[in-house]
């Protein structure tokens, strides 16, 4: 189990932190809509992705992951646009 309050526990909470940032600052009127799709648990699983392949050279693995990833925060995108649509 990882230490909240080692290196990586530090580095992980501001990759986070980062992701979020960046969602709060995006072009809601482009992005709006994905953007409201992302769950917390969404944002925490990149980061893990990211951390689990960083020294990984055979991307293939990461790329993978975040494909599924892509693919779940899409049907909830499609279910948003479904409802909008209603």
């Amino acid at each position: 189990m990882v230490d909240e309050m080692d290196d990586t526990g530090h580095g992980r909470e501001g990759a986070l932190s980062a992701l979020h940032e960046v969602a709060e600052v995006a072009d809601r009127e482009r992005f709006g809509l994905a953007i409201d799709s992302f769950e917390a648990d969404d944002y925490e699983e990149i980061v893990r992705l990211a951390w689990r392949y960083q020294f990984d050279d055979d991307r293939s693995k990461f790329k993978r992951e975040l494909r599924q990833l892509q693919e779940h925060v899409s049907e909830r995108i499609l279910a948003r646009l479904e409802l909008m649509n209603e």
